[in-house]
C-alpha cells in the first residue's frame, strides 16, 4: 500500500494573489527578481495547508517566458535561487516537506512542434545542475511530448542525480476517437512503454495544468497502460488547473493570462480527484488556480489514506 501524497498549488496564481509582481511574459519568475521574499512565503502557504511536496519556483525561467537573451545571461542563476527560496521556505516548516525540481518546457507550454531536442540538452543540464544540490526529488512538467521527458533523463542522469524522477504530462481540452492522448498525438500507451524502456528511472507519471475533467480518464488510462508493461510500481497522480473549459482562439502561454472557474471550488476540486484516487492515483495537487484551500481540502479529504 502507498499512501497518498499531496502536491502543492499554483506557485503563479499565488504569488499574484498575495501580492507579488506578476505579468506576463515573466509569469513567476517575475517575483524572483522583483520580491524573492514572497516566493518563499507563498511556498510557506502551501506548506501551512499541508502540501507535503513543494516545487521550485522556476516553471517561467526558461527562454519562451524570459527571452533569450535574458535567459542566457541570468537563467542559471535564478534556477539557483527558485532552489534556494524553496529550501528556506522547507526550513521553516514544522514537518517535514520534500522539494520537487521544476523540469519545464522550455520553448513553450502546449506546443510540441516547439520542442528543439538538440537545443534542449544544454538547457536543461543547466537547469539540473543549478537545482541538484537543493531538491529531493525531480518533476518534469507539462510535458506535451515524450521527447521532453526523454531530454530531461538524459540532463538529470548527466549531473549524477540519484533522486527520484516524476514525469508529467499536459492534456488537450479534448480527446478524439483514440482516446486520451497528448498534443503530440502520442497516446497513454505510448508513454508507458516509454516509461518502461527508461527501466526503473521513472518513479511515478502524472498529468497536470490540465482539465480535471480531462485528468480523470486519463489517469484512468494510464494505469492500465502501465501496469499492461509490468510497471504496476509506478505512480501515478495528476494536479489539474482551473482554466475555462474552452480555450481561446488567441491563447498564448506568454500573453494571455486565464482567470479561473468560480464553480471549482475546494470542495468541488477534492470530490473529483477522489475520482481519481479510487482509479488508483497516489499523487494529487493542484496546477495553475488551485490556491492553498485547494491543498487544504486534499489534506482533510486524502492525507494518511493509502491505495
Amino acid at each position: 500500500m502507498v499512501e497518498i501524497t499531496i502536491l502543492d498549488g499554483g506557485m503563479g496564481k499565488e504569488l499574484r494573489r498575495i501580492g507579488a509582481p506578476f505579468r506576463q511574459p515573466e509569469w513567476s519568475a517575475l517575483a524572483l527578481t522583483e520580491a524573492p521574499e514572497m516566493v518563499v512565503q507563498a511556498h510557506a502557504n502551501f506548506i501551512d495547508a499541508g502540501a507535503q511536496v513543494i516545487i521550485t519556483n522556476n516553471y517561467a525561467v526558461v527562454p519562451f517566458h524570459l527571452g533569450e537573451a535574458t535567459f542566457a545571461r541570468h537563467g542559471a542563476a535564478l534556477v539557483d535561487l527558485a532552489g534556494r527560496l524553496a529550501r528556506e521556505a522547507v526550513a521553516t516548516a514544522d514537518v517535514a516537506v520534500d522539494i520537487a525540481g521544476s523540469m519545464p518546457p522550455l520553448f513553450g507550454s502546449y506546443l510540441p512542434e516547439a520542442f528543439d531536442a538538440p537545443r534542449a540538452a544544454s538547457i536543461y543540464a543547466d537547469i539540473a545542475a543549478a537545482l541538484a544540490p537543493r531538491v529531493d526529488l525531480w518533476l518534469g512538467e507539462t510535458l506535451s511530448t515524450i521527447a521532453e521527458m526523454r531530454s530531461i533523463i538524459a540532463a538529470i542522469d548527466a549531473v549524477g542525480s540519484k533522486q527520484p524522477v516524476w514525469m508529467s504530462f499536459a492534456l488537450p481540452n479534448t480527446f478524439d476517437d483514440q482516446g486520451p492522448a497528448l498534443r503530440s498525438g502520442e497516446t497513454v500507451a505510448d508513454i508507458a512503454a516509454a516509461v518502461a524502456a527508461t527501466g526503473d528511472r521513472v518513479d511515478a507519471v502524472l498529468f497536470n495544468c490540465s482539465l480535471p475533467e480531462q485528468t480523470g480518464p486519463a489517469l484512468a488510462a494510464l494505469r492500465r497502460a502501465l501496469d499492461a508493461e509490468g510497471l504496476r510500481h509506478v505512480r501515478t497522480g495528476g494536479y489539474a488547473n482551473a482554466f475555462p473549459v474552452v480555450e481561446r482562439d488567441d491563447y498564448s502561454a506568454r500573453e494571455v493570462i486565464y482567470e479561473r472557474r468560480d464553480e471549482l471550488t475546494s470542495d468541488r476540486y477534492a470530490d473529483i480527484v477522489a475520482s481519481w484516487v479510487e482509479d488508483g492515483a497516489t499523487i494529487v495537487g493542484g496546477c495553475c488556480d488551485m490556491y492553498p484551500v485547494h491543498i487544504a481540502a486534499l489534506v482533510d479529504r486524502f492525507a494518511g489514506r493509502e491505495m
